[in-house]
């Protein structure tokens, strides 16, 4: 038997031992290790008089987010999903991928925001915040020759 064979089995069977432990060990996974928490997909938009921070909020309602921007700048997003039970009490289910609960991400932000002019809007699950920026000062001086 090669080596390598040897390993990947051991390997395996090291997987298929635990995984069954696994949410025991570290709750919020499942028994196939994945984290079991909703986390919000980001994209984030620099231009020179602000930056945008789109969040996919897919079945989430605007009253259940909060948004918050801390001095040491760091945007952060939390809320709650809702669980919508789409089965009767009795149903069998077999299988689950929604997660339910509590969610929060912050992303670090630029220096220089307007805290005051931030402004946010939410449409169809995409929440969209937009941090305006300071204008920079021109990079003009008068430079001493020693």
């Amino acid at each position: 038997m090669a080596l390598a064979r040897l390993f990947f089995d051991n390997d395996t069977d090291f997987d298929r031992m635990l995984s069954a432990r696994m949410p025991t060990y570290f709750p919020g996974t499942t028994s196939a290790g994945w984290v079991d928490r909703y986390t919000p997909k980001f994209d984030i938009v620099q231009k020179d008089d602000n930056v945008t921070v789109l969040a996919e909020l897919p079945g989430v309602k605007k009253e259940d987010v909060k948004v918050d921007l801390t001095q040491d700048g760091r945007l952060t997003i939390s809320g709650t999903t809702h669980e919508e039970k789409e089965y009767e009490d009795e149903a069998n289910v077999t299988h689950r991928e929604r997660s339910f609960g509590t969610f929060s991400r912050s992303v670090s932000v630029p220096s220089g925001i307007k805290p005051t002019e931030i402004k946010a809007s939410m449409d169809h699950g995409l929440l969209k915040v937009i941090l305006p920026t300071k204008p920079k000062e021109p990079a003009v001086a008068q430079i001493t020759i020693a």
